[in-house]
This record gives structure tokens, sequence and C-alpha cells, in this order.
């Protein structure tokens, strides 16, 4: 790797975890009001809508903004006619949805989803003209711009959310929230990045981006099908009440593993495609990034999951304690979480989309038999298989790397060793805490210190290959 390419790499490594690490410290710090102001079946509701919502976005996308990053240098005629394409497939959504609001509501048992239902469909359109500015500014590595846009649009909604609810509105708090997210975000995409669609309608154009997406679409609709899955089976056998503890379980969960996942996406895609023609190169990037993102991760989560129930308690309240054995479950399911997004970055950098669609298909489908085997004992048991399905995929993704870039199974496990003791010592230095400690909130105050005093004591033990990188990230120099 040149000079510039890891100069223009620090760079952007900082300003885009600083774009994602502030939208989700005020997202999560608007869902902690929430939660205190909305009653847990309220949140039910909304997942049970946003079920539909999550799986019209991906149609929306098309995997069209993956593939205009992918391919580095895109033309005006390519940009212009993804737009098109993808504001005429989000009408078609949005309508979609408006008609078949009873028929959801039919099917959980509950009249007022069609309102919800009919409110939520405005994301599809205001997303849709999203597609373009958004891949264009990751193409371009522009994280300091993005920052500006995320921060505007979290802040702008969560004050709208937070006054619905305040009001008395409930789960129209948290419609509201997503529809002024997307809206503001859109609009400040558009004044921030100047770009505007100066091109003409083109369908061989549009077909060109479209040949890679398709894969990706379908890749994505799996890959949301199946994490929706769950709370379709969650809303249809139990409670709102009970979906919305397992909701917020999920979304607190999700957090941390969306704030990576969009690091690496935003990080990995456009620098591996950049190097498609220099394997070792790439293969060498990949691994420096797997052996950081795991050596960070691992024990967050191990320490996430020991200090689960005193966290809920404390942030959230205790009405949401039933949250906290659920919580704590997720949270080893994501332990692996950087190679599981790494893992796929590559394959898609390298040009690989239908390598992606068939290995999310047997993930996939691994993890649908498991949810079914499990779904008839309760929802701990549910939490329970995606912890086994995350260790069967990861398995899977590095398999199918291993075919094209030398980087498989067996070289991934030993990344993974290279972390399990500092995991380990990690998780049990949170949990002795917990157990030591009464009061909820010191219990996880210390308990996460001394998680990650441990991991970095470990860590300058063992010469974990990544703290040279960690410090020089810290630093602000070239890696």
């Amino acid at each position: 790797m040149t000079r510039s390419h890891k100069t223009k790499l620090g760079g952007a490594a900082r300003w885009s975890g600083l774009e994602i690490g502030v939208r989700y410290v005020v997202q999560f710090g608007v869902m902690v009001v929430l939660a205190r102001l909305i009653d847990p079946a309220s949140f039910g509701l909304v997942a049970m809508v946003t079920v539909f919502t999550a799986l019209g976005t991906v149609f929306v996308d098309s995997g069209t903004g993956l593939a205009l990053i992918q391919r580095q240098n895109t033309t005006k005629d390519e940009e212009t006619s993804t737009l098109f394409v993808n504001l005429a497939i989000s009408v078609v959504v949005a309508l979609v949805l408006v008609g078949a609001a009873p028929a959801i509501a039919s099917f959980y048992g509950h009249p007022e989803l069609v309102g919800l239902c009919v409110a939520m469909a405005a994301v599809f359109p205001l997303g849709a003209l999203a597609v373009v500015p958004d891949a264009l500014l990751t193409q371009r590595m522009a994280f300091r711009t993005r920052t500006r846009v995320e921060l505007v649009s979290s802040t702008a909604s969560g004050v709208i959310a937070i006054a619905c609810a305040y009001a008395g509105l409930g789960p129209w708090a948290l419609v509201a929230q997503a529809i002024s997210s997307i809206g503001a975000r859109t609009a400040m995409l558009y004044v921030l990045s100047g770009w505007r669609p100066s091109g003409r309608f083109d369908s061989r154009a549009a077909r060109s981006v479209g040949s890679f997406g398709g894969y990706m679409l379908v890749a994505g609709l799996i890959d949301t099908a199946y994490n929706r899955l769950q709370t379709v089976w969650i809303g249809r056998m139990y409670s709102a009440k009970e979906l919305g503890y397992y909701t917020l379980a999920q979304n607190t969960q999700q957090a941390p593993t969306s704030f990576i996942a969009a690091v690496l996406n935003r990080l990995g895609l456009p620098l591996l495609s950049s190097m498609r023609d220099d394997l070792a190169e790439a293969r060498r990037i990949l691994r420096g990034g797997m052996r950081l993102g795991l050596f960070i991760f691992a024990p967050a989560m191990a320490t996430l999951a020991a200090l689960a129930t005193p966290l809920v308690r404390t942030i959230y309240g205790t009405a949401w304690s039933e949250a906290g054995t659920l919580l704590g479950i997720l949270s080893l399911a994501a332990i692996p979480w950087p190679a599981h997004v790494l893992n796929l970055v590559a394959l898609n950098s390298q040009g690989h989309p239908h390598l992606v669609l068939r290995v999310e298909v047997l993930k996939k489908s691994t993890g649908v038999a498991l949810l079914a085997l499990s779904a008839p004992f309760g929802m701990v048991a549910i939490a329970w298989s995606t912890v086994l399905t995350s260790m069967i995929s990861c398995l899977l993704n590095a398999y199918f790397l291993g075919r094209i870039m030398n980087y498989g199974v067996r070289a991934q496990l030993e990344d993974f060793a290279g972390v399990a003791l500092p995991a380990a010592i990690a998780g049990l230095a949170a949990w002795t805490c917990r157990q030591l400690i009464p009061v909820d909130l010191w219990a996880a105050i210390l308990g996460c210190i001394s998680a990650a005093a441990s991991t970095l004591i470990v860590g300058l033990a063992l010469g974990h290959p990544a703290l040279p990188t960690v410090k020089q990230i810290l630093r602000g120099t070239p890696t």
C-alpha cells in the first residue's frame, strides 16, 4: 500500500468512526429516553411494522448503492439512471405496504397497525432519493461530510421523537423518529454532497449497475428476511410486550454491531475494491483489519454479555429487566461480528456477488431451521439459536473466502484463537464485578473498567498483533 493510501485510510478511519459513532451515540441516547417514556408494547407494535419496512428498503436500494461503491468510477448516466430506478421502485413498494396494511394488522391481531403501516410507507421514497449521493460520498471516502449529515439527522429526529413521546403519542413517536430521520438525512446529503441528477436515463446504464446489484438484492432480501423472521415469529406466538423486550435487547446488541459493521463496510469495500489487482496486499490488509476488529470487539461483547442485566436496569429502568437475559445471550452471538462483516466485504470487493448469495442462502437456511426448532420453547431459546447460527455462519464465511483469497477457515480460526483469552478474561472480570457489587450502576461502571484493563493487560502480555495498529490510529499516523 502506498503512503498516500495509508494517509487516506487513516483519515478515513477516524472520520468514518466519528461519523458512525455520533449517529449511534445520539440514537442510543434517544432510545434510552424513549424507553422510559414509552411502554414495551408500543415498541413491540412498531417492531411488527419495521419487519416490512426493512424488507421494502432492501428492494428500494436493490443493491445499486453497493454496486456504485464497488465500481469506483461511475458515469453521470449511471448515477441518474440508478436514482430514477430506485425512486420508481420505492413508489411501488410504498403502495404495496399501504395496500397490505389491513392484512398485516389482521395477521398480528392489532388493528392499530393499519395507520402505522400507512405512515411508515413514507420512508421508501425518502430513502430512494438518498441512495446515489450516499454511495458517492462513501466511494470518495468523504466521511467528514457524512459526519455532519448524521449529526443533524440523528439529532433532529431524536428531538422530534422525544417531543412526541412526551405528548403521549406512544408508538407514533417511534414512527415520527423513523420518518424525520430519513427525511433530514436525505436533505442533508443533497445539500452537502453537491450531487444532482445531471445525466440522462439510460436503460443500458441501469442494467449495468443492476447486473451487480441483482445478486446483492437477493442476498440482502435473504439476510433481512431472516433477521426479521424472529420478530414475526415472536409477534405471532407471543404478546406485543414480550416482543418489546426482545426488540429492546436486539436493538441494544445491534448498537455496537451496527457501528462496527458500518465502519468496516464503509472503509473496507472501497479500499479492497481498489486492490483487486493486488490480491496479496488485499489479503494482508484484510487480515490486519480482522485481527484489529476481533481484538476490540470480542472482549467488548463478552463484557456486555456479563453485564447485560445490570446495564438494562440502569439504562432503561426496572420495567425492562426481562430484556437483560436476552441481551446477555444475544451479545455472545455478536462476538465474531467483525469476521462476518469483513468476509462479506472481501467477497464483494473482489467482484464475487454470486458467492455472497450462495453463502447467504446456506447461512440463513441453517438459521431458519434452528429458529423453527427453538421458537416453541420461548424467547430465551430463540436467542440461543442465534448464538449457534452465528458460529456456523462464521465457518461458512471463512470457507468461501478461502476459495478466492487464501484466507480460509484455518487462518481465521488462528486469529480467533488470538482473542479468545482476552475476551474470556474481560468477561470474567466484568462478571466478577457484577457478583460482588450489589448496586447496578457501580457494577456496570467498574465491570466495564476492569474488563477494558484486563483486555489491555492480556493483549500486551500476549503481544497481540493488533496493538501497534491501535496505537497508530490513536496517534493519527498511517497504518
